[in-house]
């Protein structure tokens, strides 16, 4: 026993020195960075694990006649478009009475897993930035990747039961409390001119999608669906320990003097149209990767005969090219902030305008597309990287406008975000098996109109300046007193 204790003390010291020179090495920004990427990776493959398992194996009970008479009257493939025997492509008009395919089994029980995650994180994040508050930012993001991932480990001796809906609900409560702990953050290790870049890590579940969808989707076929879980419930106890080490223990001692104000004046906030501009925006934002992420690709696979071969490359891939555009707008943003080239309202909304815009514009077209099955999928590709601008824009903003309650704004947007994800899930679902001609361009048209609404909004009343209900606390704080003049005007003048 007294040398198994001896082992064990040699190991701890030697983590404390590898703690030690990677500290020396690295920055503790660096440090901050990476387990946030990490960290969200394993909340994106949490979100996405139930998905995975049941359908890495799944088939069909469709034939392909079936899916074309259902898709009839919804896309130039089913009407006009019909190979002949020379491999051309000529117009001939087919005549089938239009059906209703009801959700298949699977479809019903990947939707309920799915809401049970989303009303967890309706449920958490507001309440967490509170907690973070007292607790500190770094243990409740800690707790909160590792609550969600190591949950999964009960997912098989649960499955397709009613505790298996529970855990999912847990999981999504857990991962709610991550967004406004990693929005503490922002405001404690960064500066206001280098804040974007960091926020944009957020989109590293993005990333986590594409790895469940094909490394995840590899595993379960090839050694069972409960293998995910524990490979998952192993890379969160390995993740939580090294978080535990170099931040909460290394880091958070020496962390930068600034907390969120205890004293937070609830009436100023609720009344504040800039932090609802925020959460506004982030309800298009989660509207339109509902849309994207459900319809979409089912819109390509059942329209334009898109093999299943491919649909887990068609899925993921484009997330990767979110996340690495949402890094690139973020380090945009901050480059023009730093210049002085415009003012931080000006920024904020010319990046919503890019998240929100753009994409409503390709949606809208999405379902017009004609014949070339290469057409659809480009603009899909190019929506989901557009919207990668929106942490440079709506999430940073709500960082912006009240530094000492940036989790608590952050927690509000992520609330009401939810709600709006739910909702867009609801009817993104029934448009994938409406019994209406034309129902794929309705779900893409509502979502097209909701991007334009939401924008539009915080066109009107966000902001990037701080707000006077910011109260002062008894640390100084870096701010900007007023909005900043951008060079083009003091030029002008």
């Amino acid at each position: 026993m007294s040398g198994t204790l001896a082992t064990i003390k040699r190991g701890s010291v030697q983590v404390q020195l590898a703690a030690k020179a990677v500290n020396d090495q690295i920055s503790s920004r660096q440090i901050i960075c990476i387990f946030i990427i990490t960290g969200f990776v394993l909340c994106g493959i949490v979100e996405q694990s139930a998905s995975v398992a049941l359908r890495a194996n799944s088939t069909s009970s469709y034939s392909p006649d079936e899916f074309a008479e259902y898709v009839e009257n919804t896309s130039y493939i089913t009407r006009y478009c019909q190979p002949v025997e020379n491999d051309t492509t000529i117009h001939v008009i087919r005549s089938i009475p239009h059906i209703e395919i009801p959700m298949t089994r699977t479809d019903r029980t990947e939707s309920v897993l799915r809401e049970a995650f989303l009303w967890g994180t309706l449920i958490s994040p507001l309440a967490a930035s509170r907690i973070a508050a007292r607790v500190g930012a770094e243990r409740l993001f800690g707790a909160g990747v590792f609550g969600a991932s190591v949950l999964a480990v009960m997912v098989p001796a649960a499955w397709l039961t009613p505790y298996h809906v529970a855990i999912r609900i847990v999981q999504g409560i857990f991962m709610g409390a991550t967004w406004p702990a990693a929005h503490m953050l922002a405001v404690t290790w960064f500066k206001s001119k280098h804040l974007s870049g960091f926020v944009s890590t957020y989109t590293a579940v993005n990333l986590g999608y594409a790895i469940v969808g094909i490394l995840g989707t590899l595993l379960v076929r090839t050694m069972g669906r409960d293998w995910l879980s524990y490979i998952l419930t192993l890379l969160a106890c390995l993740w939580y320990f090294l978080w535990w080490r170099f931040v909460e223990e290394t880091l958070n001692p020496n962390r930068p003097i600034r907390d969120e104000h205890r004293l937070l004046p609830w009436q100023k906030l609720l009344l504040s149209k800039p932090a609802w501009a925020c959460g506004i925006a982030v309800v298009g934002s989660q509207w339109a990767d509902a849309t994207l992420m459900l319809g979409v690709t089912k819109y390509l696979k059942l329209v334009y005969g898109f093999s299943i071969d491919y649909e887990d490359v068609l899925t993921s891939l484009p997330h990767i090219g979110h996340f690495f555009a949402a890094i690139t707008f973020g380090l945009l943003v901050d480059h023009i902030r730093s210049t002085g080239i415009v003012s931080t309202t000006t920024a904020r909304k010319l990046f919503v305008y890019i998240s929100h815009f753009l994409p409503a514009a390709l949606l809208f077209v999405l379902g017009y597309t004609g014949c070339d099955p290469a057409a659809p999928a480009a603009l899909y590709t190019a929506a989901l990287t557009l919207t990668g601008a929106t942490p440079a824009g709506a999430f940073a903003s709500a960082a912006d406008i009240a530094p000492n309650f940036a989790g608590t704004v952050f927690g509000l947007c992520q609330t009401i975000g939810a709600a709006g994800l739910l909702a867009a899930n609801y009817v993104v679902s029934e448009g994938l098996h409406g019994s209406f001609a034309g129902w794929w361009r309705l779900v893409f048209g509502v979502s097209s109109a909701v991007l334009l609404i939401t924008a539009t909004c915080f066109m009107a009343i966000g902001s990037g300046s701080i707000q006077d209900w910011n109260a002062p606390c008894n640390f100084e704080i870096e701010r900007e007193p007023v909005e900043e003049a951008s060079r083009l005007e003091s030029v002008l003048e």
